[in-house]
């Protein structure tokens, strides 16, 4: 039999204080099981980092379909979050409560498989050998859904809620999570992570770097810890850093005013939004939304169609004739929610049957576009044939040609005369082909004796290769080899 999910995660990221050991999995325990310990808890302050994804696309207009001449550069920005490593293991075991109580509310009110994201769902429960569902088996369920429709023509209608985490409004946070507990209130102990997670301060991560850079703690690969100048924060994971500082420094931080948030008078107390980020911050995300699933859900099964819902991601598929009172009802009940409906991210896609297949074509105001795949958890799907993300695959080669050149760069700057100039291409095919695409168990070496290897539980799992060869295995009529089959010769022709 696997193993659940643990709430006991050991991470490495620095933070105030230094992280935890499998030794001390006992006294966490205790703690976090202690729920007096856990509602007289101070929690320190998260650290915030924003992470900056950027994308080159073609501009298109949202009347007419069409795209611009030229790509567009545009960067989207992610606020997250993390925390200490003794307060992430207490989100980590009050979240894994909070699901089991949610997985259970939802079997109830028949939404089990309607909500995906953030959940562990089995692909098969009556196998003790049991897997879990990927993207990929949520949008082959949803593909197969439209090629097996006995209709002759549906419509999908995808839509985007407006910055999920940052407005989940507080009171009916509190009363959702209540209620999946089958409580009247917030037991003392939830009260306080809530009161937490809702009213949190934070420290950015630059600040905390430039604060403690000339004495930030490193462990060696023998376990001995020391403090060590490091000039730049992107050198912290080199250095083998494991925290800026020790927990009896942190009146240094509150001296040097780093920290922001409500142990301030002149920051307010938010009435909405949760840190993204955070152990707890998912569950506590898909409990928010259970009243909208269920009414969603029962609205459109009405209809005869499907729902699903990927975190801030929703599909519905139904009849053509359905569009409107679908686009108005969500409007209506994301509303009731406290959120909104992010219009300009609604797409409505058409299938009609053609000679017994489905044919895909957006539509639009002022018109279709007969050419445009419906796009759905990174993956294409044309009415009968699915396929890679164009723009994901993309991104795999731009990434792939990127470290060609910065291999060959580095290169350069060796000072051995055998190496110099030469890439060190193992690398590079681990990273980008099939030979780096196989699921492989990781071994650490052994403190005590540096000729044994230790076999652990964690897995390298592999590369875009590896995610492209799951989808071929999972997802209906697909064209993924094609699409990836010269990914070895492009490797090739830029090393060269």
């Amino acid at each position: 039999m696997k193993k659940e999910k643990d709430w006991f995660k050991l991470k490495k990221y620095p933070h105030i204080g230094v992280p935890l050991k499998a030794t001390d999995r006992l006294w966490v325990q205790r703690y976090v099981t202690n729920t007096d310990a856990v509602k007289a808890h101070a929690f320190y302050p998260l650290i915030h980092r924003t992470s900056v994804v950027r994308k080159y696309r073609r501009e298109i207009n949202k009347d007419t379909g069409r795209r611009s001449a030229e790509r567009c550069a545009k960067s989207k920005p992610r606020e997250l979050y993390y925390a200490n490593h003794l307060d992430a293991c207490i989100y980590g075991y009050y979240a894994k409560g909070l699901n089991e109580a949610y997985d259970a509310k939802l079997l109830n009110l028949g939404l089990h498989d309607t909500v995906t994201a953030y959940r562990r769902i089995k692909l098969n429960p009556a196998d003790p050998d049991y897997v879990h569902k990927s993207s990929a088996d949520f949008a082959a369920e949803v593909f197969n859904y439209i090629i097996n429709h006995q209709e002759d023509q549906l419509v999908a209608i995808s839509f985007d809620i407006q910055g999920f985490f940052d407005n989940l409004d507080h009171k009916l946070l509190k009363k959702a999570w209540y209620e999946i507990l089958d409580k009247k209130t917030l037991p003392e102990a939830e009260y306080n992570i809530f009161n937490n997670i809702t009213n949190f301060s934070f420290i950015n991560e630059n600040q905390i770097f430039n604060a403690f850079k000339d004495e930030i703690i490193v462990e060696s690969k023998t376990g001995i810890r020391k403090r060590k100048k490091i000039k730049k924060f992107h050198h912290l994971k080199n250095q083998r850093a494991i925290a800026f500082c020790e927990l009896t420094e942190f009146e240094k931080i509150k001296a040097n005013k780093l920290i922001v948030g409500n142990h301030h008078l002149a920051h307010p107390k938010r009435s909405k939004g949760i840190p993204q980020g955070t152990p707890i911050s998912a569950a506590l995300a898909n409990a928010y939304m259970i009243d909208f699933d269920y009414k969603v859900n029962k609205y459109v099964k009405d209809l005869k169609g499907l729902y699903r819902r990927y975190s801030d991601d929703m599909i519905v598929i139904c009849e053509a004739g359905n569009i409107k009172d679908i686009i108005d009802m969500f409007d209506l009940e994301i509303a009731e929610r406290r959120l909104d409906i992010q219009h300009d991210k609604t797409q409505v896609f058409k299938f009609d049957r053609v000679h017994g297949k489905f044919k895909c074509e957006q539509l639009y105001k002022s018109g279709s576009h007969p050419h445009k795949n419906m796009e759905y958890l990174g993956f294409e799907f044309d009415g009968f044939h699915t396929y890679l993300k164009s723009s994901s695959l993309a991104s795999y080669y731009r990434k792939m040609k990127r470290s060609v050149q910065r291999g060959r760069y580095y290169s350069k700057t060796i000072t051995t005369s055998k190496s110099k100039g030469q890439i060190f291409q193992t690398r590079l095919y681990k990273k980008f082909t099939y030979l780096g695409a196989g699921r492989r168990r990781i071994y650490i070496k052994d403190k005590t004796n540096p000729t044994n290897w230790i076999r652990t539980d964690t897995y390298d799992w592999g590369n875009y290769i590896s995610y492209a060869q799951l989808a071929i295995n999972k997802l209906p009529n697909n064209k993924i080899k094609g699409q990836i089959k010269r990914h070895w010769s492009i490797l090739n022709k830029l090393i060269k």
